[in-house]
Protein backbone atom coordinates (compact mmCIF):
# COMPACT_ATOMS: atom_id res chain seq x y z
CA UNK A 1 0.00 0.00 0.00
CA UNK A 2 2.93 2.10 0.74
CA UNK A 3 4.30 2.11 -2.44
CA UNK A 4 1.51 2.28 -4.55
CA UNK A 5 0.72 5.90 -2.56
CA UNK A 6 4.11 6.79 -3.20
CA UNK A 7 3.26 6.50 -6.79
CA UNK A 8 0.20 8.08 -7.01
CA UNK A 9 2.13 10.78 -5.48
CA UNK A 10 4.62 11.07 -7.61
CA UNK A 11 2.15 10.84 -10.42
CA UNK A 12 0.38 13.98 -9.49
CA UNK A 13 3.27 15.96 -8.70
CA UNK A 14 4.64 15.34 -12.19
CA UNK A 15 1.19 16.42 -13.27
CA UNK A 16 1.44 19.64 -11.13
CA UNK A 17 5.11 20.46 -12.41
CA UNK A 18 3.82 19.68 -16.27
CA UNK A 19 0.42 21.46 -16.51
CA UNK A 20 1.05 24.67 -15.88
CA UNK A 21 2.82 25.63 -19.18
CA UNK A 22 -0.63 24.41 -21.23
CA UNK A 23 -3.72 25.54 -18.77
CA UNK A 24 -5.01 28.03 -16.73
CA UNK A 25 -3.76 28.67 -13.48
CA UNK A 26 -5.64 30.32 -10.45
CA UNK A 27 -3.62 31.02 -7.57
CA UNK A 28 -5.74 30.84 -4.03
CA UNK A 29 -4.10 32.03 -1.01
CA UNK A 30 -6.07 30.86 2.23
CA UNK A 31 -6.29 30.56 6.07
CA UNK A 32 -8.09 28.46 7.93
CA UNK A 33 -8.82 26.50 11.03
CA UNK A 34 -8.07 22.64 11.65
CA UNK A 35 -9.30 19.85 14.25
CA UNK A 36 -7.75 16.45 14.73
CA UNK A 37 -8.68 13.24 16.10
CA UNK A 38 -6.02 12.20 17.60
CA UNK A 39 -4.78 10.12 21.02
CA UNK A 40 -1.70 8.34 21.35
CA UNK A 41 0.25 6.72 24.36
CA UNK A 42 4.13 7.27 24.57
CA UNK A 43 5.57 5.78 27.69
CA UNK A 44 3.62 7.73 30.47
CA UNK A 45 2.68 10.52 28.62
CA UNK A 46 -0.64 10.54 26.86
CA UNK A 47 -1.06 13.43 23.53
CA UNK A 48 -4.00 14.31 22.33
CA UNK A 49 -3.97 16.46 19.47
CA UNK A 50 -6.71 18.97 18.84
CA UNK A 51 -7.46 22.46 17.69
CA UNK A 52 -5.39 24.34 15.36
CA UNK A 53 -4.90 27.23 12.78
CA UNK A 54 -3.40 26.78 8.85
CA UNK A 55 -1.96 28.97 6.09
CA UNK A 56 -0.48 28.39 2.76
CA UNK A 57 -1.20 28.66 -0.92
CA UNK A 58 -3.50 26.24 -3.44
CA UNK A 59 -3.15 26.11 -7.11
CA UNK A 60 -6.04 24.90 -9.70
CA UNK A 61 -4.68 23.96 -12.83
CA UNK A 62 -6.82 23.36 -15.65
CA UNK A 63 -10.14 24.87 -17.19
CA UNK A 64 -13.25 22.51 -18.13
CA UNK A 65 -14.97 20.03 -15.47
CA UNK A 66 -11.33 18.56 -14.23
CA UNK A 67 -8.81 20.55 -12.95
CA UNK A 68 -5.19 20.13 -10.88
CA UNK A 69 -5.54 21.27 -7.40
CA UNK A 70 -1.80 20.94 -5.77
CA UNK A 71 -0.62 23.28 -2.74
CA UNK A 72 1.21 24.07 -0.37
CA UNK A 73 0.42 24.73 3.83
CA UNK A 74 2.07 25.34 7.15
CA UNK A 75 -0.60 23.79 9.70
CA UNK A 76 0.40 24.24 13.51
CA UNK A 77 -2.04 22.55 15.86
CA UNK A 78 -2.59 22.22 19.84
CA UNK A 79 -1.56 18.70 21.76
CA UNK A 80 -2.28 18.75 24.95
CA UNK A 81 0.21 16.36 27.17
CA UNK A 82 -1.02 14.67 30.59
CA UNK A 83 1.74 12.83 32.51
CA UNK A 84 0.58 9.41 34.13
CA UNK A 85 0.55 9.31 38.00
CA UNK A 86 3.20 6.54 38.82
CA UNK A 87 2.45 7.20 42.59
CA UNK A 88 0.34 8.35 45.29
CA UNK A 89 2.47 11.44 45.71
CA UNK A 90 2.37 12.32 42.05
CA UNK A 91 1.25 15.45 40.48
CA UNK A 92 -0.63 14.74 37.98
CA UNK A 93 0.96 17.31 35.43
CA UNK A 94 -1.13 18.43 32.07
CA UNK A 95 0.68 21.10 29.72
CA UNK A 96 0.20 21.90 25.93
CA UNK A 97 2.12 22.00 23.46
CA UNK A 98 2.26 22.96 19.44
CA UNK A 99 3.35 20.89 16.08
CA UNK A 100 4.07 22.75 13.09
CA UNK A 101 3.89 20.94 9.72
CA UNK A 102 4.06 21.01 6.18
CA UNK A 103 1.51 19.65 4.50
CA UNK A 104 1.89 19.63 0.38
CA UNK A 105 -1.61 18.13 -0.72
CA UNK A 106 -2.44 16.95 -4.22
CA UNK A 107 -6.03 17.26 -5.17
CA UNK A 108 -7.82 16.33 -8.40
CA UNK A 109 -11.04 18.36 -8.42
CA UNK A 110 -14.30 18.54 -10.27
CA UNK A 111 -16.00 21.49 -10.48
CA UNK A 112 -20.20 21.14 -10.33
CA UNK A 113 -21.28 24.44 -11.47
CA UNK A 114 -18.45 25.89 -13.87
CA UNK A 115 -15.85 28.57 -13.17
CA UNK A 116 -16.92 31.82 -14.13
CA UNK A 117 -20.42 32.16 -12.45
CA UNK A 118 -21.60 34.27 -9.06
CA UNK A 119 -21.79 30.78 -6.92
CA UNK A 120 -19.79 27.51 -8.08
CA UNK A 121 -19.30 24.65 -6.53
CA UNK A 122 -16.44 21.73 -6.56
CA UNK A 123 -15.46 18.66 -4.81
CA UNK A 124 -11.60 17.12 -4.76
CA UNK A 125 -9.99 14.86 -3.62
CA UNK A 126 -5.95 13.26 -3.59
CA UNK A 127 -2.92 12.32 -1.12
CA UNK A 128 -1.39 14.60 1.37
CA UNK A 129 2.43 14.34 2.24
CA UNK A 130 3.39 16.02 5.49
CA UNK A 131 6.34 16.64 6.96
CA UNK A 132 6.55 17.52 10.61
CA UNK A 133 8.98 20.96 11.06
CA UNK A 134 8.86 21.30 15.11
CA UNK A 135 7.52 21.04 18.15
CA UNK A 136 7.24 23.31 21.13
CA UNK A 137 9.09 21.68 24.39
CA UNK A 138 7.87 21.79 27.29
CA UNK A 139 9.94 21.96 30.75
CA UNK A 140 8.30 18.92 32.45
CA UNK A 141 7.79 16.28 29.69
CA UNK A 142 10.05 14.68 27.24
CA UNK A 143 8.28 14.82 24.04
CA UNK A 144 9.72 16.69 21.20
CA UNK A 145 10.08 16.35 17.07
CA UNK A 146 12.00 12.86 17.70
CA UNK A 147 8.71 11.06 19.20
CA UNK A 148 6.88 12.02 15.42
CA UNK A 149 7.20 10.46 12.11
CA UNK A 150 8.99 12.74 10.26
CA UNK A 151 6.95 12.09 6.99
CA UNK A 152 3.31 10.63 6.72
CA UNK A 153 0.76 10.43 4.16
CA UNK A 154 -3.08 11.38 4.49
CA UNK A 155 -5.90 10.54 2.06
CA UNK A 156 -7.45 14.15 1.32
CA UNK A 157 -11.61 14.32 0.36
CA UNK A 158 -13.39 17.91 0.30
CA UNK A 159 -16.29 20.34 -1.11
CA UNK A 160 -15.99 23.80 -1.63
CA UNK A 161 -17.72 26.87 -2.94
CA UNK A 162 -16.47 30.11 -4.91
CA UNK A 163 -18.84 33.23 -4.20
CA UNK A 164 -17.39 35.61 -7.41
CA UNK A 165 -13.64 35.53 -6.29
CA UNK A 166 -14.01 34.02 -2.46
CA UNK A 167 -13.67 30.57 -1.58
CA UNK A 168 -14.50 27.93 1.01
CA UNK A 169 -13.55 25.04 1.40
CA UNK A 170 -14.21 21.87 4.09
CA UNK A 171 -11.72 19.13 3.64
CA UNK A 172 -10.94 15.69 5.88
CA UNK A 173 -7.86 13.77 5.72
CA UNK A 174 -7.13 10.32 6.63
CA UNK A 175 -3.94 9.05 7.86
CA UNK A 176 -2.37 6.43 6.15
CA UNK A 177 0.54 5.88 8.63
CA UNK A 178 0.91 6.23 12.24
CA UNK A 179 1.78 9.45 13.53
CA UNK A 180 3.80 8.88 16.62
CA UNK A 181 7.26 6.77 16.22
CA UNK A 182 6.82 4.04 18.98
CA UNK A 183 3.16 4.57 19.34
CA UNK A 184 -0.24 3.47 16.69
CA UNK A 185 -2.48 6.80 16.08
CA UNK A 186 -3.23 8.10 12.88
CA UNK A 187 -4.10 11.35 12.26
CA UNK A 188 -7.08 12.41 10.71
CA UNK A 189 -7.90 16.15 10.48
CA UNK A 190 -11.48 17.95 9.79
CA UNK A 191 -9.61 21.38 8.25
CA UNK A 192 -11.86 24.36 7.01
CA UNK A 193 -10.23 27.39 4.89
CA UNK A 194 -11.07 30.73 3.29
CA UNK A 195 -9.19 32.28 0.23
CA UNK A 196 -9.03 34.71 -2.36
CA UNK A 197 -8.93 33.68 -5.92
CA UNK A 198 -6.11 35.02 -7.91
Amino acid sequence: MKQSAKFITALLFCAAFALPAVAQVRVIPKVGVNFSGLDAKLDDITAEARVGWNAGLDFRIGEGFLYLNPGAHYYSYTARLVKDVQSPDDIKLREETTIQNLKLPVNLGIRLTGDNGLLGLHVQGGVVPTMVLGVTERQDFFFDKNDLNTFTLGANMGVGVDVLFFTLDANYEIGLNDFFKNAEGRNNMLTISAGIKF
